[in-house]
């Protein structure tokens, strides 16, 4: 693998995204093959980032949940085909008995987010826009009881990727093992594979024995630019179960090789090879993946083999606006790679995807469609004009959208542009009518090869 190559995509994205600081783990053959961190974990304090600083992880805590369940099972507590209303006295489970534990993980519930625990992520960035009650279990409870017209689809009918049943999992987490979800979820997998610092609550970050935690960004517009803002973090309560694990990418190497190695880790099994294949199984098609049809399993998502891709990927992401990360292994090429940030910038799925291209002797910015995308962006955003300077066409990037204000002789247009052929830089616009042929086309100069112009309807705009 190229290392030099990736650390410059690395640091390329970070200071395109203006992110405060990354930290990557990549794992091979049941060998550490690589750890690093990038810019600052507290950037006041010039503070580096480094593999062993604790960042939140997000969603890919719904993998530990999914683990937890799993454990449970085994120790024959529950099955994955018990009904939630075996253990939840409550709505929408009393009225349908038939959402089961499997759908619960699956998010193939049929029960749309109802965001009972997002207060959590709210208040912790002095947001109090949005205020409901749903502090308590029995207010969390409530407030899911109360929205009984949302739900209209069955058990996996539906994909509704819902942190509230990750919520609930918790809660049967704690019925059945008589413990504190993070004291079970210490006790059954962090410990056993040595991930010795990770933590659920805003005590535990204040007292890590290294003293190496993360400083949380949030970005606030400044002067028309993006200016990150140190932040509290959303840790604890109704977070843990569906998010709320903080840990250092190198510590997540161990658990990532236990998931390679089927639920063994050091000669120690914590999970069978069985339940293992049930949790990497597809349960329902998700939005969240690469490839035509991707699938949510239990707590994962899965990518089948593809004529891009030769080898099943398995795959999670997290966000908690002050973190993002990304967790992916191959299992036939007993690879895991793992990154987070201390921010929202969402490079962290992209470095791990360049990470995979390089494993595979490949070029990343020819196979990764974000970086293709990137750098197809970076060649055409400008402002071009028509002969005469009679017509201008400016492009750009607006809240993550590519979009052309132009002029023509029939007046001043604004509109997204959507990728119709990015090898040939061929865009079309959008628009209601099904029938709407309209595209921007760019034109490289043919000697240096530079975007020199855009076509557009009957007019040809070059770069000033």
């Amino acid at each position: 693998m190229n290392l030099n190559k990736l650390e410059k995509i690395i640091r390329t994205l970070m200071r395109k995204r203006h992110t405060p600081g990354m930290a990557i783990g990549i794992i091979k053959d049941g060998e550490t093959i690589y750890t690093n961190g990038f810019g600052a974990r507290d950037l006041k304090n010039n503070l580096p980032m480094n593999a062993d600083t604790l960042i939140g992880i997000g969603s890919i805590t719904k993998s530990f949940t999914a683990f937890a369940i799993m454990k449970l099972q085994e120790m024959g507590k529950l099955s994955l085909d018990d009904s939630g209303s075996k253990f939840l006295d409550a709505e929408p489970f009393k009225s349908r008995p038939q959402i089961k534990i499997r759908h619960m993980l699956s998010h193939s519930s049929g029960v749309p987010s109802l965001d009972a625990g997002m207060l959590s992520f709210a208040f912790a960035f002095d947001d109090y826009s949005g205020l409901y009650p749903a502090t308590s279990r029995e207010d969390f409870l409530a407030h899911m009881a109360d929205a009984e017209e949302f739900i209209i689809f069955e058990p996996g009918e539906k994909f509704f990727y819902n942190n509230d049943m990750y919520t609930c999992l918790g809660f049967i987490i704690e019925q059945l093992s008589g413990m504190s979800f993070e004291e079970f979820i210490q006790r059954e997998i962090l410990q056993p594979v040595e991930m010795t610092r990770g933590v659920m609550t805003q005590e535990g970050l204040d007292k890590d024995p290294d003293n190496n935690t993360m400083t949380g960004y949030l970005f606030e517009s400044r002067e028309g630019k993006a200016a990150a803002k140190a932040s509290a973090v959303p840790i604890g309560g109704h977070v843990q179960a569906p998010g709320g694990l903080y840990v250092s990418m190198a510590e997540m190497l161990n658990y990532a090789q236990c998931m390679i190695n089927e639920g063994e880790f050091n000669g120690h099994r914590l999970l069978s090879s069985e339940s293992v294949a049930a949790i990497f199984s597809g349960e329902i098609v998700t939005p969240y993946g690469a490839g035509d049809a991707p699938e949510y399993g239990l707590g994962w998502s899965i990518e089948a083999k593809s004529e891009e891709m030769p080898y099943t990927v398995i795959h999670h992401g997290g966000g908690m606006g002050t973190s993002n990360s990304f967790l992916i292994l191959v299992p036939e090429l007993n690879l895991g790679i793992v990154a987070a940030e201390n921010a929202g910038t969402g490079i962290t799925p992209v470095v791990c995807r360049a990470a995979i291209s390089l494993a595979l002797g490949q070029d990343p910015e020819a196979e990764v469609e974000d970086l293709r995308l990137g750098l197809a962006l970076d060649e055409i955003e400008g402002c071009y004009k028509s002969q005469y300077d009679m017509y201008e066409l400016k492009v750009s990037r607006v809240n993550n959208v590519l979009q052309a204000d132009l002029q023509t002789d029939d007046g001043s247009f604004s509109f997204p542009l959507l990728v119709k052929d990015l090898d040939n830089l061929e865009f079309s616009t959008y628009s209601l009518k099904a029938g709407n042929k309209a595209a921007v086309v760019f034109y490289r100069n043919k000697t240096s090869g530079a975007v020199e112009f855009a076509a557009y309807d009957r007019f040809l705009y070059r770069r000033v």
